[in-house]
């Protein structure tokens, strides 16, 4: 552009003293030159990398335009603002008059800091350049990152969970019936604990449809109304919403607000149990028509401890509130002497009692993690522990995570190396045959390797199975009237008894055989799981290359299905079962089910699967066992079928006729070309005598010492 006009232009009755030309921040101006008229000119630009000095911009531009014959300014006397979208900067350069100096810096302050129009064009730019993106990467809050909560700017919490709630009663006709009762959107600053509980009335829902959807806009419109309504330098920074479906209506009731950001949590924070908190539940039902209250969340606990453990001690409370709320309230109120303030939320105690008030919650929340998911509390590392207060998802206790806890405990390299050492004698004979005797002091190289594969740890976990054989659950599809699909029917006690024999995570498999009723062709009753020789891993099973014959028992029988054991639930049919299944025929069968045994925490969860033709297809042409997801591998290869657990039928086993199916300790002899016949029996267990027989005779040789057996040569003699 080589030349301007003037966008603001000033007329005055009486003569302006004007300074020649400065910097909005240079001083010392000396008014001498007199002016009537004076002019405006703002210039937009869009910097790059090499050029973005906005000061060195805006001089240059008011010497260019006030110099040319081609601009047309009304006086010589004027400003150029000069702003640069891209950095978001901006100066201006010109000549100025008492007290303007501090009015443009205090308006282009407050224009750059919350203008909309600035940023609907730096984003239609953006969008011109392609360098718009559709999510700004707003980082997750989270464990590690939340301490930026207790900066110097500021942020709410708001979350919706309560804004639409419901009682449930029973209609004389006998349904169910809701009923609307009022809510509150709930939104915290958790630096300074002022808390916003906009309640919501029962009148808002009258007439309304869809109401859970309604209910995350009308609680963005209220987060929106409260945000106009503070004062501009307490307006916050950054919205962090505790559920993601607030994200995109609360975007669009703050664009009005392009400078205050919006951010998701990883934290699932327990601000829904702020309804049990009997003095703010009173006030939330009680309300007569929608109304603002305000709070503060954290009484006077900010004159004796930091922000960061007041919103710590808050988040323990309603953790332990939403998991046993009369308990967590016997803590906190454990005596009748312990009274709260009529303007307080939490009991009066001291910062000594509260210190004991929060190990109680603390322990409460361990063990009931602890029971939920059987996890030894021991086991977790203080890093663990805090995610779990705050709600940040943990992973199971591991080795590495044990010895990185007693890092935290400090038991440092000193204190293992000088704890009380055990002499250990070794005799070892060289190649003379002399014996050679040492004895070690030190626990250099004595530790011995620990593998997810260490059978002996599984064994004893096997002993427990039966537990989870009584918390059995199965995952069917709903029942459908379609001619082309069966409902099959397990029984109960032939499926506890293959949990029984089964390992964790070794996968175990057997054939399922059954019939229909006489009175129902479209149910199927398994009546025999035949377990044929095996060697299983952790993803998939290898089967003989024949199928057992149909003669004695399975004469009458027809062949059904599959049955196998897995570590882990899966909700759709893997690559692994879907290959393995495809090879037992040379063309597609339908109705021919894979059922899944599942070991969930604590119970065992069943599914069955019916592969369709484009599965069989693929499984047949796949190789690829090592991946999960396989080239061409789709989830849609598989449906779930119809599934019945019943007691009151019962099945049996057929297992090989020499007892031995699994070969996982022996998979150096197993021959899937061998053939195999069944007898009628109870299967042996995934870890016995018979499975395992090398282990066995190293404890005769462990038992038999030095001596020699008599067909035993001496190398050494």
């Amino acid at each position: 552009m080589n030349s301007s006009t003037a966008d603001i232009v000033l007329t005055s009755t009486y003569k302006w003293k004007v300074s020649k030309p400065s910097l909005l921040n240079e001083k010392d101006d000396k008014m001498e030159i007199p002016a009537t008229t004076f002019w405006i000119d703002v210039q937009l630009r869009y910097g790059d990398y090499d050029s973005h000095d906005i000061s060195r911009y805006a001089r240059s531009k008011f010497l260019d335009y006030t110099t040319d014959g081609m601009s047309s300014y009304p006086s010589p006397t004027g400003i150029i603002i000069a702003i640069d979208l891209a950095y978001n900067m901006y100066d201006v350069y010109g000549n100025w008059f008492p007290g303007l100096k501090p009015l443009v810096h205090n308006a282009m302050r407050e224009i750059m800091k919350a203008n909309p129009a600035l940023y609907v064009l730096r984003e239609r730019i953006r969008k011109g350049l392609q360098l718009y993106q559709s999510q700004p990467q707003e980082a997750f809050l989270n464990s590690n990152n939340y301490a930026e909560l207790f900066n110097n700017d500021t942020q709410l919490f708001v979350d919706d969970t309560n804004v639409y709630r419901v009682t449930v009663h029973k209609t004389f006709e006998g349904n169910l019936a809701t009923k609307p009762i009022n809510g509150c959107i709930f939104i915290l600053n958790p630096k300074s604990g002022q808390l916003f509980l906009k309640i919501i009335h029962t009148s808002v829902w009258s007439g309304q449809k869809r109401l859970g959807q309604l209910a995350k806009w009308k609680a963005a419109e209220e987060v929106a109304a409260l945000v106009k309504s503070l004062p501009r330098e307490e307006q916050p920074k950054q919205l962090i919403v505790s559920r993601r479906g607030m994200m995109d209506p609360l975007e669009v009731h703050m664009l009005d607000f392009p400078n205050i950001s919006i951010r998701p949590s990883e934290l699932h924070l327990p601000f829904a149990a702020v309804m049990k908190i009997d003095k703010l539940s009173d006030i939330v039902l009680k309300a007569s028509e929608p109304q603002m209250v305000l709070f503060n969340f954290y009484d006077d606990w900010l004159k004796s401890i930091s922000p960061y453990t007041a919103f710590s001690r808050v988040i323990l409370i309603l953790r332990a509130l939403n998991i046993d709320t009369e308990t967590a309230n016997h803590i906190l109120r454990p005596s009748a002497s312990i009274v709260t303030q009529d303007h307080h939320i939490w009991p009066s105690l001291s910062d000594e009692q509260w210190v004991d008030v929060e190990a109680q919650l603390r322990d409460l929340i361990l063990s009931d993690y602890s029971k939920k998911y059987n996890v030894n509390i021991q086991s977790l590392t203080q890093s663990e522990v805090r995610d779990l207060i705050l709600g940040q998802d943990i992973r199971a206790p591991s080795v590495k995570r044990q010895e990185i806890a007693e890092i935290e405990d400090g038991k440092s390299n000193n204190q293992v190396e000088n704890k009380e050492l055990t002499a250990l004698k070794t005799t070892t004979t060289n190649v003379h045959g002399e014996e050679i005797t040492t004895v070690t002091t030190t626990n250099y190289e004595q530790s011995t390797f620990s593998s997810r594969n260490e059978w002996r740890n599984r064994a004893i976990a096997a002993n427990n199975l039966h537990l989870r054989a009584k918390n059995i659950y199965v995952s069917s599809e709903e029942f459908v009237d379609d001619e082309n699909s069966f409902t099959y029917i397990l029984p109960k006690n032939i499926l506890q008894k293959l949990i029984q024999i089964s390992d964790l995570r070794i996968q175990v498999g057997a054939f399922l055989y059954g019939k229909s009723p006489t009175d129902h062709v479209g149910v199927k009753e398994i009546k025999c799981i035949a377990i044929v020789p095996q060697l299983g891993n952790v993803n998939s099973i290898q089967f003989p290359n024949t199928l057992p014959d149909q003669v004695g028992y399975l004469k009458d029988l027809e062949l059904l299905g599959w049955v196998h054991t897995q570590s882990q639930e899966f909700s759709y049919m893997t690559s692994f079962d879907i290959t393995t299944q495809s090879r037992f025929f040379d063309e597609y069968k339908p109705n021919f089910v894979t059922m899944t045994v599942a070991y969930t925490p604590g119970s065992v969860t069943v599914s069955s699967f019916e592969i369709t033709k484009e599965g069989f297809d693929w499984g047949r042409t796949n190789n690829d066992m090592m991946s999960e997801t396989p080239s061409g591998f789709s989830k849609d290869y598989a449906k779930k079928n119809q599934l019945i657990m019943s007691d009151k039928i019962a099945g049996t086993f057929m297992v090989p006729d020499d007892d031995i199916w699994n070969y996982f300790f022996m998979g150096a002899i197993f021959n899937a070309a061998e053939l195999y016949d069944l007898k009628l029996d109870i299967p042996l267990t995934f870890y016995d005598e018979l499975h395992r027989p090398i282990h066995f005779s190293n404890f005769t040789h462990i038992e038999a010492g030095n001596e020699e057996e008599a067909n035993q040569e001496d190398v050494f003699s």
